[in-house]
């Protein structure tokens, strides 16, 4: 009669360590990072304003309107070109990680 209650004892123990795994693999488990979300959120929210930004921003461009007249005005034409040319000058190699 010793040799069933050994069993039961054996089988009773095996169940408490098996579940005792599970649970420690459970509460042991990555913890949850809710810095990552937020920080998903933060950013979503910033890229959303920024959007509603560059949204304004075009609006008041393509609601401007130049007036051209002033490229005909005399003052205008009176200005004078003084830039000064640039020679071409020589280059080094022309891969300069190309061995020699």
């Amino acid at each position: 009669m010793n040799k069933p209650q050994s069993k039961k004892t054996v089988i009773y123990t095996a169940v408490i360590i098996v579940v005792m795994i599970l649970a420690y693999l459970y509460f042991s488990g990555s913890p949850v990072d809710n810095s990552a979300s937020l920080e998903a959120e933060t950013q979503a929210t910033e890229s959303s304003i920024a959007a509603a930004n560059v949204l304004s921003l075009l609006n008041q461009i393509s609601s401007l309107r130049i007036d051209t007249a002033i490229f005909t005005s005399p003052v205008y034409r009176s200005l004078v070109d003084h830039t000064v040319p640039v020679l071409e000058q020589n280059v080094g190699r022309t891969n300069p990680f190309a061995p020699r």
